[in-house]
């Protein structure tokens, strides 16, 4: 399909799933409110009103915590099925990544997970949209700190370049992805985490695509997984933007 296909496409899936989150939001917070004021109520009523206070306590809070995962998934779908207005600036794929592991050392030294970090020598020029690469970094460290299952927990963070082509790469000492699920992990709403919603990794596949780039995953279960993301270099990026522009002129906000 045409790339004007694709993003007509998406467009047309953003904007119908815009309408449908609108629909589903409203009842949704409604039943949120009205869970809080039903606990609000029971909280207040003396022990010896009824004998099943702390029961109807935890339902209300169960519907309170089902509505908020519901909210939580709406978002996550959003972010997947809107298209994405990027803002592009000339960043550094190092600085990128630090800026990111920042925002999980102190979570992660508290769980007891040994970050390690291998940065390239070289700035890694990019032409990119620094908070979508964030959030596809984060999605990534978050996958692999769920899939840490041994007492020693290491995830690894390397950066680097290969035939001129800058990359990140995600390496945990975890479980592994079983054989039959590792062509469906890009799926649409397919995980295997207990509360995992099934749209952490494709976001990172649309991230990672948009930008130009690709994305590479190798596991062996009981050993561990590596996610590589390799992204184009800043002039070709530049040159695929201008493409996709038609001839509109490139933003020229420059970090």
């Amino acid at each position: 399909m045409p790339a004007t296909g694709t993003r007509k496409r998406l467009a047309d899936l953003g904007a119908v799933a815009s309408g449908l989150a609108h629909e589903i939001r409203n009842p949704l917070n409604a039943l949120y409110i009205n869970s809080q004021i039903l606990e609000e109520m029971l909280a207040a009523l003396p022990e010896e009103a009824t004998d099943r206070k702390e029961e109807l306590l935890s339902l209300a809070r169960a519907n309170m915590r089902v509505t908020q995962r519901l909210n939580d998934i709406l978002s996550e779908f959003l972010r997947f099925a809107r298209p994405t207005a990027m803002e592009l600036v000339v960043a550094d794929l190092n600085r990128v990544v630090a800026d990111t592991l920042r925002f999980l050392e102190v979570d992660f030294a508290r769980r007891g997970i040994e970050l390690v970090a291998a940065f390239h020598p070289d700035p890694l020029p990019l032409f990119a949209d620094e908070k979508q690469l964030r959030q596809a970094l984060l999605n990534v460290l978050l996958n692999a700190e769920e899939a840490l299952d041994k007492e020693k927990k290491v995830i690894k963070v390397t950066t680097g370049s290969e035939r001129g082509q800058p990359f990140v790469r995600v390496t945990d000492n975890g479980r592994g992805i079983p054989r039959a699920d590792r062509k469906q992990i890009f799926h649409l709403f397919f995980s295997t985490r207990k509360n995992g919603t099934g749209l952490g990794l494709p976001i990172v596949r649309k991230i990672v695509r948009e930008h130009g780039g690709k994305i590479g995953i190798r596991s062996r279960e009981g050993r561990g997984t590596t996610v590589t993301i390799f992204l184009p270099p800043e002039e070709q990026s530049k040159a695929r933007m201008r493409e996709r522009a038609s001839g509109r002129p490139l933003p020229e906000k420059v970090r």
